[in-house]
């Protein structure tokens, strides 16, 4: 038998096994393991890199309000712009012969809107900009179409929601133009006015139906005498609208005359048909996208508000008889938690309680906190609130429901209800529920008014890096708000 040791001769004692028996390998190492290190095989390979960079973030084709909104170029900070809101009294038409008929004047309303400004900061070194990228883009490149995607994100974030009372640098959204449009039609105040125009539409936490549609629609058509063509929404109102319909689309597997094979099953709605005509869906991943928190939540930029303080003692208040609670289909415990914001961000959460919070379905529920001490000022504060019975506040997600501002907050009357410093929850918002818009989407209806289309304005250079920000001076303005229902507290029970 052939014997390795034998080959060596008397040097056989100074080698193990596993130095003289070994195979080149491959290894999971790659070149940059191995510097200044003795190696086989993996130091002799090149990495395999996949040039396509594999993009986590969204894509510029779920950007979709934004792309639908009509763009107007305008050429002041101030757009102004006029409503007829009547053509004149209903006087009496009929006259004898030979009389002049009445006369009656036309009412129109003077509107303005403000011009936003809105940006964001990139910054590459000199020296990265002569690094080839895998996929050979140049670097600078990429990034102006990084921070357009990421500007184009939050704006298509903030149509829906933005208010600028909570926070003074940005525009009104949809949600509170159509608020503020809608009590001048009525001539009314407040949040009870508002949910009682036809154009509110409560789902009270249900999941999308054809009533709620047909009920938008017909507001919009019959007691505003406008049009309605396309429902806008997060995906997940028309995912379990669509699951309504899931048990009624059925295949009969074996029937006797006729197997079914290869089937298709599920089910998309495309649009809804309604009395008035044709609803095309229009998803959009962005719009009314309310993000649960954790209680501990850190801040999300150094420049926010510091974290309010609860008062002790009183931060939690049962309102008992109140006649305008809407937890009479919600009785049960809840936690609350409330954060500060400004232009910059949001601040880490404050948990009003630790222990649940009972409320009958009589009832509602008064927070009472300040401002926290900090280098940057709150402009306003969020109150969060978890979904009914939830175990421990620790695990808990806890959804936005509405924002106040520094000055509702302070105003002598308080907030809905409540007393100064304090802010009364009647559960208006349902937490972990969206909303929609039904409306004709034409230039009449609503614009995105902007000086400029977005831009990129390159930095004066003075060091060895090169400075650009991404610009948009813009605000979206509902010129006829009252033709817009709003479908709200959208829920995931399809049960009814």
């Amino acid at each position: 038998m052939f014997d390795i040791h034998d080959s060596l001769g008397k040097n056989a004692e100074n080698y193990s096994d596993e130095d003289i028996i070994k195979a080149i390998v491959a290894g999971s190492q790659t070149g940059r393991d191995l510097t200044d290190t003795l190696s086989s095989g993996p130091s002799l390979k090149p990495e395999s890199l996949d040039p396509v960079v594999k993009v986590l973030e969204n894509k510029e084709n779920h950007i979709v309000l934004w792309k639908l909104l009509p763009k107007k170029s305008v050429y002041n900070t101030v757009h102004e712009y006029n409503q007829l809101t009547s053509y004149g009294a209903d006087v009496g038409i009929f006259m004898n012969e030979g009389e002049s008929p009445e006369q009656t004047d036309s009412v129109y309303r003077r509107k303005a809107a403000l011009v936003k400004y809105a940006g964001i900061q990139g910054e590459l070194t000199q020296q990265s900009m002569l690094v080839r990228q895998a996929d050979g883009k140049d670097p600078y490149t990429r990034e102006v179409e990084n921070k357009t995607l990421k500007l184009l994100t939050q704006l298509d974030q903030k149509l829906s929601g933005s208010d600028n009372a909570m926070v003074p640098q940005e525009f009104d959204g949809i949600f509170k133009q159509h608020y503020a449009g809608v009590l001048d039609i009525t001539a009314g105040t407040g949040l009870d006015t508002y949910a009682n125009d036809p154009t509110f539409i409560d789902a009270r936490g249900k999941a999308l139906k054809d009533s709620h549609v047909e009920d938008a629609v017909q507001a919009v058509v019959n007691d505003r005498f406008g049009e309605a063509t396309k429902i806008i929404s997060n995906p997940v109102v028309f995912n379990d609208y669509v699951k309504r319909f899931h048990e009624s689309k059925r295949v009969m597997v074996g029937a006797p005359s006729s197997a079914t094979e290869g089937a298709t099953m599920g089910q998309k709605v495309n649009d809804i048909m309604t009395q008035f005509g044709k609803i095309d869906v229009v998803n959009d991943i962005f719009f009314d996208r309310r993000t649960p928190k954790a209680y501990n939540a850190a801040a999300v930029s150094a420049k926010a508000p510091a974290v309010p303080t609860a008062v002790n003692n009183t931060s939690l208040t049962i309102a008992s008889a109140d006649t305008s609670t809407k937890f009479t289909d919600a009785a049960g415990g809840y936690f609350y938690g409330v954060t500060a914001r400004n232009q910059y961000g949001e601040s880490a959460m404050c948990a009003m309680n630790t222990t649940i919070k009972a409320i009958a379905a009589t009832e509602s529920v008064d927070l009472v906190f300040v401002a926290g001490v900090g280098t940057y000022a709150a402009t306003s504060f969020t109150v969060y609130r978890t979904e009914k019975n939830v175990a421990v506040y620790t695990t808990a997600k806890y959804y936005p429901l509405f924002e106040v501002s520094v000055t509702q907050l302070a105003a002598a009357s308080g907030y809905d209800g409540a007393a100064q410093y304090g802010v009364r929850d009647r559960n208006r918002v349902i937490g972990n529920t969206h909303s929609a818009l039904v409306l004709d989407p034409n230039s009449d209806m609503w614009e995105y008014i902007q000086l400029a289309a977005t831009m990129k304005i390159d930095f004066a250079i003075t060091t060895l890096a090169r400075r650009f920000a991404v610009v948009n001076y813009g605000t979206p303005v509902l010129y006829m708000p009252g033709k817009i229902a709003i479908i709200h507290n959208i829920g995931r029970d399809i049960t009814a």
